[in-house]
């Protein structure tokens, strides 16, 4: 509590002789101290010691602070502490106020009843080994990954791949059969759109349909790999994984990174260039480490882009690579995994022992120029920032010490009047009088401190309620004060966005903030600051000395900008800290009550033995080698099922971020198996992977009906059809783009909002997790505040609208229409340009005739027409 506190008659070693009694008075202390001490003591009392006291242990609580012990069992009334909680004695605590009387009282039972602290020493902060069963070692995910030989199959001349063989032996154990091929059309929009998400020409499709040649879809499969749209689309895969951004999770303002689209186009460079998938994870987690280092290091994106919440980075660790839900495990052991807290705690140490950084991309004196610069700039700024909050905070109260004036003056004052008009009270600011009329007139607030008023219908009543509501705004402020003092008490000096999302924080309840907001929030009534309006600048209540000053802090705030030199680029990265703290876990995922210590290691279950701690400044380093190792039997068969998903709809594993007991079940095992036991083997190439499914009878699958396979296999987990599905966000907006003509395929850069000059691929677009772009949002683009294993598909009647009404829809048909009647001087050819183009192929001679008909009736119909068919299911679904 405090340093101050005096000494005690009874010596410390007396006290710690005594036992640590263990009853069911144990209860009182976890359910009412240690809460207690974690909220408003554990601040200044823990690893901080102010005045030498900690109120980590037992031990520390008797010994006391620098004056000697606080506390005497079973004699409250000797006991410092609880005179200090009284405020009978110097100081009183906590400094921010008074406890409730409950809380005192509960302090004082807890002494009579000895101060039992339910472990000796430091043991209530120590957790019971966790024991991993045989029972749960065997479960399938944990197995290692066995290398299975494809089995015989009845249906050779189908299954002329060894994947097919695994697919053919469970259809025939089921009794099923796989329907028909694709025809080739199909196919080649299957396959064009799995790899570059965008469509074939017409052209492509000819071609492909008249090669005969066995190695015909090879070649086209060959040949996407190759293109450089197939890293864009493939990148933007890996970004939903990676819940990429291009600004900071921020519920106020925009707040975009500087640099984050290096990450993104270092991800699609990546998949482009077919980097080995242990490599691409070892430069996620620790591309600063790595040989070729500026290679690699533009990956720590991966974790400089976070949301930078307390369990994220281990969330998204866990789940991107080993598809398991780790971060289930800070409160408590995982409830259905075996996966201990302490192996979250030991994952989370390695990146709370790490910072975020930027790497300069320019030479060492360019950057010194800069940083230099725009330090000056950030200490004006804040010097401004902080004279102007000063003087609206002192402007504030004055103002609201005359609220009772403002609030009758208001009523007196006509409907449609302006406030500088009226002689209501000459004494009041105009523009300040104009906000309380307007405020006033809506009774409908946040806040139920005006119903007096509104109620009141004599001049006395009113009068009364002005001055009761003057006296409710005067002791809001003057508690919110109080409160942002102890929350800088609890914050400590410059807190980091990670200590503000751990922080337990005090507030005022939901009614005081709402009418403190109305009155002094950066909206509110008699709030004057720093505005680009005028009337709300808090410049015209200065005069003097205060209004020189702030004339001279503008000044040479310009100045000091006018000479910043261009921004340098950087790389958004991490770096490790240079004295690492020690990671302890944290009780029921409280940072205010640790626990035993969780040194850095690698997850137990996923270990042969013990897991040992990794090496000091290796820590990333050794937890990508053990993510990245070929003997973990998680890491590749995640990411072949991942891949399997994109290109049927679903993986073999339904749930691809969760391979744990909660999640589903392989459908087919020995084929998961058999693919990440060819993956490791190939050198971890996604290319061949990719080669090697899409070759197979199964994908090239029409997604024909069979009622005796349906009825077997509903779901189609045993792939005897193709997964009929709806394009995603990405792929129509870029499909409506190329169709039209206007794409724009400028690769990387700073990403751009999707506005009506933007034509850029939409991978190149600006992702808010603040607000994400309506269209996005509308076709099931993932939230990026967190990892995302996969797009839902939802089905909605906006989704038709926005394809009848949306402005960027009837621009690409407009273009689409201008850029066939370019090329084409018959209708005929127009139509038959226009289904090539949208559709791929040309039009029946029913569609030719009822184009024709909708043309002939309509005055500009080719616009229209070609909107038709660029909402038609058969554009925006593949077959």
């Amino acid at each position: 509590m405090a340093g101050s506190l005096v000494l005690l008659a009874a010596t410390a070693p007396a006290l710690l002789a005594q036992p640590a009694p263990v009853s069911v008075d144990a209860d009182l202390f976890e359910t009412k101290i240690r809460p207690l001490f974690a909220e408003k003591c554990y601040a200044c009392h823990t690893d901080a010691h102010m005045g030498g006291l900690q109120l980590d242990s037992r031990e520390h609580f008797l010994k006391g602070g620098k004056s000697g012990p606080i506390a005497v069992p079973r004699d409250p009334d000797a006991s410092l502490i609880v005179k200090a909680l009284r405020y009978n004695a110097s100081p009183k605590m906590p400094p921010t106020g008074k406890l409730p009387a409950e809380q005192i009282a509960a302090v004082e039972a807890w002494i009579t009843a000895g101060a039992v602290w339910p472990e000796n020493e430091k043991a209530a902060l120590k957790s019971q080994p966790y024991k991993i069963t045989p029972e749960q070692r065997a479960f399938w995910s944990f197995q290692p990954v066995k290398p299975v030989p494809p089995p015989d199959v009845k249906e050779a001349d189908w299954a002329h791949t060894e994947i097919d063989r695994f697919i053919a032996s469970k259809l025939e154990t089921r009794g099923l059969h796989p329907v028909r091929p694709a025809d080739r059309r199909t196919l080649i929009r299957r396959a064009t759109y799995d790899l570059t998400g965008l469509p074939p020409t017409a052209e492509e499709v000819d071609a492909f349909e008249r090669d005969g040649s066995p190695d015909a879809f090879a070649a086209v499969v060959d040949r996407l790999l190759a293109s450089p749209r197939y890293g864009e689309r493939w990148g933007r895969i890996w970004l939903d994984i990676a819940r990429y951004s291009d600004d900071r999770l921020d519920s106020e303002r925009d707040n975009p990174y500087p640099a984050s689209f290096r990450y993104r186009d270092w991800v699609i460079q990546a998949m482009q260039n077919d980097m080995p998938y242990d490599v691409f994870v070892r430069a996620q987690i620790a591309g600063d480490q790595l040989p070729d280092r500026e290679k690699y290091e533009a990956g720590l994106g991966f974790y400089a882009l976070s949301p930078e919440m307390q369990d994220d980075r281990v969330d998204a660790t866990t789940r991107a690579f080993l598809g398991l839900t780790v971060a289930c495990a800070q409160c408590h052991d995982h409830k259905y995994d075996p996966i201990p807290t302490r192996d979250f705690y030991s994952l989370m140490g390695i990146f709370r022992n790490t910072n975020l950084h930027e790497v300069p991309l320019a030479p060492k004196e360019t950057v010194d120029a800069y940083e230099k610069q725009h330090a000056l700039i950030e200490k004006k700024e804040k010097e401004l920032k902080e004279y102007v909050e000063a003087q609206s905070a002192q402007l504030g109260l004055i103002l609201a010490s005359e609220t009772a004036r403002y609030l009758l003056a208001s009523g007196q004052l006509p409907s449609k009047a302006k406030a500088d008009d009226t002689t209501a009270d000459p004494g009041l600011d105009p523009e300040t009088l104009t906000r309380w009329t307007k405020y006033l007139a809506d009774p409908e607030k946040q806040h139920p401190f005006l119903k007096d008023w509104y109620a009141a219908t004599t001049e006395d009543a009113r009068a009364k309620a002005a001055a009761e509501f003057q006296a409710q705004v005067l002791a809001v402020i003057a508690e919110k004060a109080h409160v942002d003092d102890e929350n800088h008490i609890r914050l400590g000096l410059d807190p980091s966005r990670d200590d503000l999302s751990k922080a337990n924080l005090v507030s005022l309840d939901r009614a005081k903030f709402g009418l403190w907001e109305d009155m002094l929030g950066d909206h509110g009534v008699l709030h004057y600051g720093e505005s680009k309006k005028k009337e709300a600048k808090i410049d015209r209540f200065l005069s003097g000395v205060w209004l020189d000053r702030l004339t001279q802090l503008r000044a040479q705030l310009a100045a000091l900008k006018k000479d910043l030199p261009p921004a340098y680029p950087v790389l958004q990265t991490i770096v490790d800290k240079e004295k690492p703290e020690k990671q302890h876990v944290w009780i029921r995922g409280s940072q205010d009550n640790p626990g035993d210590l969780a040194p850095p290691h690698f997850l137990a279950i996923l270990s042969p033995a013990e897991p040992q701690p990794f090496d000091r400044g290796k820590e990333r380093m050794e937890l990508a080698e053990a993510i990245a190792s070929p003997a973990n039997p998680l890491t590749a068969r995640v990411i072949v099922n991942r891949v399997w998903q994109q290109h049927f709809g679903f993986g073999l594993v339904r749930t691809p971020s969760n391979f744990g007991s909660q999640g589903d079940r392989p459908s087919i095992p020995e084929l998961l198996d058999y693919l990440a036991a060819r993956f490791v083997r190939e050198g971890w190439s996604l290319k061949k992977l990719h080669r090697e499914i899409m070759l197979t009878a199964a994908y090239g699958l029409s997604d024909d009906p069979s009622s005796r396979n349906y009825a077997e296999d509903p779901d189609n987990r045993l792939l005897w059809r193709y997964n009929r599905r709806r394009l995603d966000a990405e792929s129509i907006r870029d499909s409506l783009l190329y169709v039209s003509g206007k794409l724009d395929l400028r690769a990387g850069g700073p990403a751009v909002r999707l506005d009506k000059e933007n034509n850029r691929r939409t991978v190149y677009a600006y992702i808010s997790r603040r607000q994400l772009d309506p269209m996005l949002a509308l076709f099931d683009f993932p939230n990026p505040n967190s990892t995302s294993e996969q797009r839902m598909q939802t089905t909605v009647p906006l989704q038709k609208l926005f394809f009848m009404n949306s402005p960027f829809v009837i621009d690409q048909s407009t273009a689409l229409a201008a850029r066939v009647a370019a090329n084409a001087s018959s209708d005929d050819q127009r139509i038959t340009a226009t289904y090539r183009l949208v559709l791929q192929r040309d039009p029946t001679p029913q569609e030719r005739r009822l184009a024709r008909e909708f043309i002939s009736r309509n005055a500009g119909a080719w616009a229209q027409y070609s909107q038709v068919l660029l909402s038609s299911n058969e554009f925006t679904y593949l077959n």
